[in-house]
């Protein structure tokens, strides 16, 4: 994809989003419909790496399946996080790694799958983000739905995966970016893209310095190579969530958080080219982020 860096007008830019936003909503929209329509399907599961669009492709599986009279039931494999004071415990001060499968209670995990196909219910556990705990069980019943997500990174990692019986009626759908984008004839790969989401997006909506989201990059990267992108293409349905007008719409944002780094930083000479790279395109207003877009996630 190539990126438009250069607009006439105000008018021109959103013009532009509102392009970009439709050709993945109408994408979206035709994939979503091609799995309303498969007959006999129990399970979903919906994964990506981090900063993909997981969120924004769960909601439209729920409004799709909805408005064809179908009730869906969405499970987030987060709610399988062990105790954020036992992975501290257990790593003796190292980094905290949660995209890791060792990150995830794997004998809960598979006693919920076990239940959920043999019985058709199960006690769901609970997992509270502020509290960085396991709270409380609630009951889950198959019965009520006429399909059944699991939505999560962890979606794809083969030891959740095979947890499923040979014989159960599932689908795999996968979203991330997964195209280069071309930025002023230099081609930005699709790990870097969801790198500049994931600054922004730390500092917004976790009060987390880009500092820190540097580091734990490299766990990121480490786990995407070991439990995600050698099982991608394996995916019954894929779709691509980049969008043209990110570089622009990330301009002002990522520039003001990557000059937090201070110069004796590992991360200092990368910032550093992150900044180059952006600072000769146009700003674009997130103001102009249509209101049910992608983009929500991250800015």
């Amino acid at each position: 994809m190539i990126a438009r860096t250069r607009f006439k007008s105000e008018e021109d830019k959103k013009s532009y989003v509102y392009a970009c936003d439709k050709d993945f909503e109408d994408r979206l929209d035709h994939m979503m419909k091609d799995i309303c329509d498969i007959k006999n399907i129990d399970f979903l599961t919906l994964s990506g790496p981090t900063c993909s669009g997981k969120t924004t492709a769960s909601k439209k599986l729920i409004s799709e399946f909805s408005e064809r009279g179908k009730t869906v039931k969405i499970i987030s494999l987060d709610d399988f996080f062990r105790d954020r004071a036992v992975l501290e415990k257990e790593c003796g001060g190292g980094r905290l790694d949660f995209d890791s499968e060792k990150a995830l209670d794997i004998p809960e995990l598979e006693r919920f799958m076990s239940d959920i196909q043999t019985k058709g219910e199960a006690r769901l556990p609970k997992f509270d983000f502020e509290l960085a705990r396991r709270t409380h069980f609630e009951d889950f019943s198959m019965k009520d739905a006429d399909i059944v997500v699991f939505e999560g990174i962890q979606a794809i990692y083969p030891v959740f995966t095979s947890l499923f019986d040979k014989t159960a009626k599932r689908k795999s759908l996968y979203i991330s970016v997964l195209t280069d984008l071309e930025l002023g004839g230099k081609a930005i790969p699709p790990r870097e893209i969801r790198l500049w989401r994931r600054i922004v997006r730390d500092f917004r909506f976790r009060a987390a310095d880009p500092e820190f989201s540097f580091r734990l990059w490299e766990g990121v990267v480490h786990n995407e190579d070991i439990n995600i992108l050698p099982f991608a293409n394996d995916s019954d349905f894929r779709i691509d969530s980049l969008q043209g007008y990110e570089p622009c719409m990330l301009k002002n944002e990522l520039i003001k958080l990557l000059k937090m780094i201070e110069p004796d930083s590992k991360y200092y000479q990368k910032s550093l080219q992150i900044m180059q790279t952006l600072g000769g395109i146009d700003e674009i207003s997130e103001d102009y982020i249509p209101e049910n877009s992608l983009y929500h996630e991250f800015l």
